[in-house]
């Protein structure tokens, strides 16, 4: 039995209702042709009218200018059918009914012929039968005896292939092998009917490519075991020896036949895109890569197709799963724990190697047994250091030198040359030769740049190890009598065999090693006072680039140190109620433009913090969405590129963005700065591939496999380069190369998934100073905010599982001072405002008042068929059904007319407070954006705007349109904001991201809702910014009962307890889930246990009727019995209070006559009468 409700909940059926003024319009019949529906434009009068242009204005229809009619393809409404945005607008195309008839081919002569052809000999119906009918076909429409029908859009596509085919000039094997292995695989989908020549010509013709990756092994040079990979590709129905007969030829064929273990043989075909892609391949020597080239290509697969186009035939999706298992090829973290003899010299360490992935991968344990053992262990890093590598090997696994390795492996460095040194000390002399010595080992265990220096006192702050602490309480009282001192201390304790010795000014014995470290300290120290001119001569010095300066603040064991943290909070600490006013570029049209308070703060705040480079390496502005991010960035990037450090080192900026935006940086760029701001390039679109170089050496490709890389000079000086995050990953090489001074990444949740390939290409750059860009810094997890820190100051958080570890996994079970050593830790580098805390903006007033529009009785209605159908649902079909019945729902309080159009339009009451309220606001001459995402509301407000206010209101969904005939999204909001006096524009809550601003707006109604409250703010937001003179009122019409929570009222206060958990920068703003939802919007009279309960009790009573006896224990018929509450408290569970009824009976029942509207109960009186 077919019923309609129950289908459409477990999705079946996509059948929607108009509401009444669409179905009034219905009144041009359907029109199609080959091409697909077609409607005459007009000036919008009617519902069709405004789904029209809308759909043009999206770029999904396009206009003929010949027949002056909209025209939507084949194509287009089958990808309509699959979106779910699309679904309440489909029944106002007034499409026939789906079918599933398919039809019968057959063929003429054989494939090898010129003459060879293909046709329709007839259609089946979906039991496999023929059709005895009068039949025609136009476009995807199948005319059955005057019935008409939507073919399936596979069924189309083979139709239209075969069309395709016939109309063909001049034949050749190859094409008609190509072509019939395009039909044969839409036929097969298809279920048509193969004559037998057909069946039995296999022909492939492959579109994609996947690319399996075997890990393999392979000998070197001197016959050494090395890891490789080998790259196998195939495709969808690939035959068993199908790479056997690949491997066979030097060149990509364009066809080869394959033969079957069963005698037979399968005739592939080969596209010329895909032929390119295999031919890339085939240059790669038995398709193995090993070692350094495995690697790289692990890191950027793409970069092995010389063209994005050919690229494009690979399953990236799959490339991407079968790079992730390939852990042979990961990188690893370091962590070093060494060990110190009594003297305080390096005895071994202990190795911990992590890797740098999601995956469930062991750690790696070592250990350097001895001193011989760490020097071949550093001579690995010191010959990747000298070939400016970023990893290094180490006994066959692949080490990321961060900053936080490069300190530990400095160290170490440190602690191997004071052994030789000390060494080479008592080879020379048994007693001490201190005059030799200090030639040898000046600056053991230094880091003279690895400290942090406030510029305005010259003061050192933090201490980078125990050597330099001791100097310091030593500094004030250096003369040469203190060095005398040293000195003799020192020759009594070598001669006496001491361990420790006592040095003037310091509070306790330290140990020999340490105290001739001092030693070494106080002789260039007062060297340098002596002869300070002498000394730079003697010493030049190096650009700031070329010198080693390891960052301080990276050290993995003072991490979990509390004096640390505080220390380091102490230097890097920014007052920003007395904070000094910014430096401002020469370049910014400050006569024009003046920056709000918070931005020349936010200025200054950069400024402060760069000035620690290289120390510090970056920082994180996750100021709210509308407080001007870009504008307080284009004026530190524009200072900085006038400051002298620019000038001598010329290390340009790199801006990375989305595409939408970085238009918007460029226009911001012009708006607000003078031309002497510097020169942008734009890195993306065609400017990339007029500056990829043409003729990439031989040896680059086949050593390294990369052919993606830009001509030399190519940044062409540019001062700033703006580029999108494809284009970073795709030409890392390249862009890994320059040294940048600034790196911007906005919208930088973009990088916030650790090992993806464009995360790991932003953190693979070289760059001084990095800023992750964003207003939602933290949006699914704590892990969020670890990859953005990895981004800018590698290392502060540690790897990504110690980082779980200490701090997520406490955090999520509601560690408190877990969450608070978090926030102190990243507070130096993080400058988060909210619109709240900058009171130069105007109010944003949320409207209370429409919160409780009453209830119409059609709603009400409606309402209780609805969550009674859904509490009679069987158990095995409940999951599926709930989506969709909170759908339904949404739509009741939406627009009731929606489901039933023959209803008042004041059964309606959310549309009676919205005209009430946009006469308020037009009285006032100001302009309101409603949000909603649901087409067929936006279509129907469309309508009644023009009707009651005369208004030709704008809808904006998505992007700009995809072809040239629509009006781009940003040309209609130009539009709404130039217009004058009262307007109105509707929104999509879900496309209106970044890029959108619209402040002429100063009312926003949220029509219906987001499931995440950080969505909704965000949709508010496009009105509520920087630019915004007036005060914003917000609202939130909802449906409001007094017998029960409504479907709005409930979304409503759980949206709001969303808000009120995300109280700081750690806690994300997550989506309302349907439980929560469902929890008390359909079963809140109900106790949890309800399910079980009602289970139990039918299956105790055989599924027997206690009225009527009948029994119902086919699982097809259990739907229809009940379990009915005597005395109608949901929450009385007692057996004496509980009946099982059939829906029939239940309905007799006083308080429960509202189950005869039901679907279920007119199926189950049809079922009775049946029968």
């Amino acid at each position: 039995m077919a019923f309609e409700f129950l289908k459409k909940l477990l999705g079946q059926s996509k059948q929607d209702y108009p509401c009444q003024d669409q179905v009034e319009s219905v009144s041009i019949p359907l029109q199609y042709n080959e091409i697909g529906l077609f409607y005459p434009k007009n000036s919008p009068q009617n519902t069709s009218d405004y789904l029209w242009q809308g759909l043009n204005q999206e770029g999904l229809a396009y206009l003929d200018e010949n027949s002056q009619s909209y025209i939507l393809t084949w194509e287009n409404i089958f990808d309509l059918q699959q979106d779910e945005d699309y679904q309440d607008i489909l029944p106002l195309l007034q499409l026939p009914q789906n079918c599933n008839f398919s039809p019968s081919i057959q063929s003429k002569n054989s494939i090898s012929d010129r003459d060879f052809s293909i046709f329709i000999s007839g259609w089946n119906n979906q039991q496999g039968g023929a059709l005895q009918a009068n039949i025609q076909r136009q476009g995807a429409i199948l005319t059955v005896n005057g019935q008409k029908y939507l073919l399936a859009e596979k069924t189309w596509q083979l139709v239209e292939e075969i069309k395709a085919f016939s109309q063909l000039s001049d034949k050749t094997r190859q094409e008609n092998e190509r072509y019939w292995g395009k039909i044969r695989k839409l036929a097969i989908q298809s279920q048509a009917k193969m004559d037998d020549f057909l069946d039995k010509t296999i022909v492939l013709s492959p579109e994609k490519l996947q690319l399996n990756l075997s890990p393999i092994q392979l000998d070197d040079q001197q016959g050494v075991e090395e890891k490789g990979i080998e790259i196998q590709p195939i495709f969808e129905d690939v035959p068993e020896n199908w790479l056997k007969e690949f491997d066979k030829y030097h060149q990509v064929q364009g066809r080869y036949a394959v033969s079957l273990s069963n005698g037979g043989q399968v005739h592939i075909v080969v596209e010329d895109t895909v032929k390119q892609a295999l031919n890339e391949i085939k240059q790669i020597p038995k398709r193995q890569l090993k070692g350094e080239r495995a690697r790289q290509f692990i890191k950027n697969p793409q970069a092995i197709f010389s063209d994005e186009d050919i690229a494009k035939v690979i399953d990236e999706a799959d490339l991407e799963q079968q790079i992730s298992q390939q852990t042979e090829f990961l990188d690893y973290d370091l962590t070093l724990n060494s060990q110190y003899n009594e003297q305080g010299y390096f005895q071994s360490a202990k190795i911990v190697l992590q890797a740098n992935t999601e995956q469930d991968v062991s750690d790696i344990y070592s250990d350097l047994y001895h001193v011989d053992h760490a020097n071949d262990f550093i001579s690995k890093y010191i010959d990747a250091t000298q070939q400016d590598s970023l990893t290094f090997d180490w006994v066959g696994y692949h080490i990321r030198l961060t900053q936080n390795a490069k300190q530990q492996l400095e160290q170490l460095k440190a602690d191997l040359d004071s052994i030789h040194k000390q060494q080479d000390a008592e080879i020379v002399n048994a007693i001490l030769d201190l005059s030799a010595y200090s030639d040898r080992v000046q600056g053991i265990g230094i880091a003279p740049t690895d400290s942090i220096v406030n510029s305005a006192s010259g003061e050192i702050w933090l201490p980078i190890s125990r050597q330099i602490q001791q100097f310091e309480s030593l500094k004030p009282h250096i003369s040469e009598t203190i060095l005398t001192e040293i000195q003799t201390e020192l020759k009594i304790a070598i001669e006496q065999k001491q361990n420790q010795v006592k040095l003037p000014y310091l509070d306790e014995a330290i140990s020999l090693a340490d105290a001739k470290d001092i030693e070494i300290r106080v002789q260039d120290y007062l060297a340098k006072q002596k002869s300070p001119t002498e000394k730079q001569e003697q010493m030049p010095v190096e650009p700031p680039e070329k010198r080693e300066k390891p960052s301080i603040l990276l050290i993995k064991s003072n991490l979990e140190d509390e004096e640390y943290i505080q220390e380091r909070e102490k230097v890097l600490k920014f007052d920003f109620k007395n904070s000094p006013l910014p430096r401002l570029p020469d370049s910014f049209r400050q006569r024009e433009f003046k920056l709000k308070p918070h931005q020349e703060k936010g200025i200054a705040w950069l400024q402060h913090l760069h000035q620690f480079v290289p120390v510090i390496n970056g920082c994180l502005l996750a100021d709210d969405m509308g407080l001007g991010k870009t504008l307080q960035l284009l004026c530190f990037i524009g200072e900085y590129l006038q400051s002298e450090q620019y000038r001598q080192y010329k290390k340009p900026v790199m801006i990375v963005a989305p595409v939408a935006l970085l238009q918007n940086w460029r226009n911001e760029a012009e708006r607000f700065f003078s031309r002497d701001f510097g020169r942008i390039l734009s890195l993306y679109g065609n400017e990339v591939k007029s500056r990829k170089m043409k003729n990439i050496p031989l040896d680059l490709i086949q050593e390294k496999g990369i052919k993606h890389i830009l001509e030399k000079n190519w940044c062409d000086d540019a001062d700033v380069v703006l580029t999108t995050y494809e284009t970073l990953r795709d030409l890392q090489f390249s862009l890994g190369q320059q040294h940048w001074g600034m790196m911007i990444c906005d919208e930088a949740q973009k990088i916030k998934t650790p090992n993806a390939l464009v995360t790991s290409a932003a953190k693979a750059m070289k760059v001084d100073f990095k800023i992750a860009c964003t207003g939602t810094p933290v949006e699914n997890s704590l892990r969020d905010i670890w990859c953005l820190f990895d981004f800018i100051q590698a290392g502060l958080l540690d790897s990504l599982k110690t980082f779980n570890k200490v701090y997520a996994t406490p955090i999520g079970e509601g560690d408190e001072k877990k969450r608070k050593a978090l926030l102190q830790l990243i507070e130096p580098q993080t400058l988060r405002r909210m619109k709240s805390d900058v009171a130069d903006l105007p109010a944003k007033i949320e409207m209370e008042d429409c919160k409780r529009i009453p209830i119409s009785i059609l709603q009400r209605r409606l309402y209780e068929n609805m969550t009674s159908e859904y509490e009679n649902i069987g158990d095995e079909n409940r999951g599926q059904a709930m989506l969709s019945a909170l759908h339904e729902m949404r739509k009741i309080c939406a627009d009731p007319l929606q489901i039933d159009p023959k209803q008042p339009s004041s059964e309606s009451p959310k549309l009676a407070w919205l005209k009430q309220t946009l006469e308020q606001i037009k009285s006032r001459d100001e302009k309101v954006i409603i949000f909603t995402e649901l087409r067929a509301i936006q279509i129907y407000l469309q309508r009644y705007l023009k009707e009651y206010f005369g208004l030709d209101v704008s809808v904006v969904n998505g992007d700009t349109a995809s072809s040239g005939t629509g009006l781009t999204r940003q040309h209609l909001i130009d539009a709404f904001q130039k217009s004058i006096g009262f307007n109105v524009i509707i929104m999509s809550p879900v496309a209106v991201g970044f890029g959108v601003n619209v402040q002429k707006a100063n009312h926003v109604i949220h029509y219906t809702r987001c499931w995440n409250p950080a969505k909704e703010d965000q949709a508010t937001d496009r009105a509520y910014r920087i630019g915004q003179e007036k005060e914003v009122f917000v609202y939130y019409p909802s449906i409001y009962s007094a017998e029960f929570e409504t479907f709005e009222i409930k979304l409503d206060r759980l949206l709001q307890n969303k808000r009120q958990l995300a109280t700081d920068l750690l806690s994300p703003m997550q989506d309302v889930s349907a439980n929560e939802l469902l929890s008390t919007t359909i079963q809140n009279d109900y106790v949890a246990e309800w399910d079980n309960i009602s289970r139990n009790i039918r299956e105790e009573q055989d599924w027997v009727c206690a009225e009527c006896q009948l029994q119902l224990k086919q699982s097809s018929l259990k739907r229809f019995l009940h379990v009915h509450h005597l005395n109608c408290n949901k929450t009385d569970n007692r057996p004496e209070n509980l009946r099982v009824l059939c829906i029939k009976c239940h309905a007799e029942q006083a308080g429960h006559q509202h189950l005869k509207n039901s679907p279920y109960y007119h199926e189950f009186i049809q079922l009775i009468n049946a029968e």
